[in-house]
């Protein structure tokens, strides 16, 4: 079996010859979007692909958790590495011992003796940073705490990815966005500016709360007929439960922009950066986005790569974003999203908003990377792997009704089973994260590794049908 290079040094943002990574994957948002989400108390799984760092032996991971990681978990992860054992003695899982939606940075600062304890972990290690998801001032006052470097941006300039920033910066870049209009506080200027697109010519608008994610903070507008209040129109919400009088303070606390909808984008893609501690900005990775929801609004999953047809275009406007980003100060890894429109011998791309932290296509990357000791090839824009290059799509909503109830160690049995565990040899296979939500959700998370993306894709549809077979077996 081969062994994998060691990665490079500029394989993960960021990854050291050696010393200590405190990784926090707190999802900083208002609980009110967060509950919005099957199974968002196990997100905080999904960067579990860190652990392949420790292939590095002068490398140590401090993992932060609200809730236990079940075992079979942790020890499916370090059955990647070539020595799990010792890795193992350098990997630190610590958890608050606290459920629910409640982002794990507020729990960490309620709990000064589980902070202490990550200090003494972290004690004399000067090379040693804190990683979160994303940064807000709870996370800048834990790296304060813990006496840490923090990997992210400062939180004064947050505001820089939110839904009006995020327009803002477009234009200082000169990347086009979408027709609509943004630092929008109540709803009759959510109307007016809802107006103003009706008489362009615009069928629908997109209402987007400034600080939501994953489309859930998304609401649908059509425009036809006269004004007279959004509270009047035909209106759809993303998250199902929301109404305009759970809608409307959010507004007004948040911020909003307004924007047409395009009916007929070509594809969604984005792309992942990073701005490094002096300012140099790098290209990660770009995916076109698998959406779902009312109008195409909810991120379920991705692909990788882009599409060859416009990568070289979005890669081009994600760095002038990135510049526009770093003269502002801004560190760490950050994605921007796009809509392309036209086809593929005349199209346009336009942003749609910036995320200033982490995202859905992040440990998907890492996962694929690491596990294949793969690098990023930046002038193909592809995950080379030996010479050849490696796809995959990758999915956080992978449900099948019936698997409540099924252990991680099932799912991940199962897969092993059926042949589609990821294989060393061939750097192609299954990977699977979010297993601590089938207990409660009957969901989990899964990155397809493959030459092509029509093998990714059926890699996917198989991996389905095992996890079927597994509801009608007898629960153990």
């Amino acid at each position: 079996m081969p062994s994998r290079r060691p990665i490079a040094s500029d394989a993960l943002p960021p990854v050291w010859e050696r010393g200590t990574l405190v990784l926090v994957p707190s999802l900083s948002f208002p609980v009110s979007e967060l509950v919005k989400i099957a199974g968002i108390d196990h997100y905080e799984e999904r960067l579990l692909c860190a652990v392949l760092l420790l292939d590095r032996p002068d490398v140590r991971l401090v993992y932060l958790t609200s809730r236990p990681v079940d075992p079979a978990v942790v020890d499916y992860y370090l059955s990647f590495l070539d020595d799990p054992v010792r890795a193992r003695n350098r990997l630190h899982l610590v958890a608050v011992g606290e459920g629910g939606p409640r982002p794990l940075s507020d729990k960490l600062l309620g709990r000064p003796d589980v902070v202490a304890r990550v200090r003494q972990l972290v004690a004399g290690d000067a090379s040693a940073r804190l990683l979160p998801f994303n940064v807000t001032h709870r996370e800048a006052e834990l790296a304060a705490a813990l006496g840490l470097a923090l990997d992210g941006p400062p939180p004064e300039q947050v505001a820089l990815g939110s839904k009006s920033g995020s327009r803002r910066v477009a234009r200082r870049a000169g990347v086009a966005v979408v027709a609509g209009e943004e630092d929008l506080r109540s709803l009759p200027e959510l109307e007016g500016a809802a107006d103003r697109l009706r008489r362009r010519g615009a069928r629908r608008a997109v209402v987007k709360l400034n600080d939501g994610f994953s489309g859930q903070g998304n609401a649908l507008i059509d425009l036809a007929g006269p004004g007279g209040g959004v509270e009047a129109r035909p209106t759809t919400f993303c998250a199902g439960e929301e109404t305009w009088a759970s809608y409307g303070p959010k507004v007004a606390i948040e911020g909003a922009v307004v924007e047409e909808v395009v009916e007929a984008p070509w594809a969604s893609p984005s792309v992942q950066l990073r701005v490094a501690p002096g300012g140099a900005v790098n290209v990660v990775s770009s995916h076109d986005q698998i959406l779902g929801g009312p109008g195409g609004q909810v991120y379920l999953g991705c692909r990788f790569p882009a599409h060859p047809t416009y990568r070289e275009a979005i890669c081009r406007a994600g760095r002038a974003v990135g510049a526009v980003l770093a003269a502002e100060g801004v560190i760490g890894p950050f994605g921007v999203d796009f809509l392309v429109t036209g086809d593929a011998d005349d199209f346009e791309v336009f942003l749609s908003e910036i995320n200033l932290r982490m995202g859905g296509t992040t440990h998907p990357f890492w996962m694929a990377r690491l596990a294949t000791g793969g690098h990023y090839d930046d002038d193909r824009g592809e995950l080379v792997v030996r010479g050849e290059r490696r796809c995959y799509v990758a999915t956080d909503n992978l449900k099948v009704p019936g698997l409540a109830g099924r252990s991680p160690r099932e799912a991940i049995d199962a897969v092993a089973g059926a042949g589609l565990a990821f294989d060393r040899a061939s750097g192609t296979g299954v990977t699977l994260h979010l297993l601590g939500a089938l207990v409660g959700h009957a969901k989990l998370g899964a990155t397809c590794i493959a030459a092509d993306l029509e093998e990714a894709e059926k890699l996917l549809g198989e991996l389905d049908a095992v996890l079927g077979h597994l509801v009608s077996r007898p629960v153990p």
